[in-house]
């Protein structure tokens, strides 16, 4: 199954138990021209469900996940082994959105089948880089989205 087509906003899935990041995140796909509806977990037990509810009930799936590592309750790790053993999860990238720098946590991040990582920088500039790898994975170069 591939990637949901774009029509319309972008349906964005952000696990993301801090207050302040969510609202970097926003902004950050605010500046780089997104159209968005954002999807926000707090927790990586309430992702689960989540992606337990798109399997069984066949709902829409995100455009993209934007994923912490560090989660209250399951770790981010577990929620994309979860998402990439479920067929109706095939083809939605994600990007893990972390503050680890661990060269572990990034080889990990890559074997389950991630599709970028993304280090929370300390700066707000570099932070705000993260609209344009959102874009580049929903849109690679050379496929432009239906407009």
């Amino acid at each position: 199954m591939s990637a949901p087509p774009l029509d319309g906003p972008i349906r964005a899935l952000l696990a993301e138990d801090n207050p302040g990041d969510v609202l970097l995140i926003r902004e950050a796909l605010t500046l780089a021209g997104l159209e968005f509806h954002l999807d926000v977990m707090q927790d990586g037990e309430q992702i689960s469900n989540f992606i337990d509810k798109i399997d069984e009930e066949g709902l829409p799936r995100p455009h993209v996940v934007l994923l912490d590592l560090n989660l209250p309750r399951r770790t981010g790790d577990e929620i994309l082994l979860k998402m990439r053993q479920s067929p109706e999860w095939t083809g939605v990238p994600v990007v893990v959105v972390t503050s680890s720098n661990s060269p572990h946590d990034r080889d990990r991040a890559a074997r389950l089948g991630a599709n970028h990582y993304f280090r929370k920088p300390a700066d707000y500039e570099e932070f705000m880089r993260l609209g344009a790898v959102v874009r580049s994975v929903i849109c690679p170069p050379g496929e432009e989205s239906a407009e």
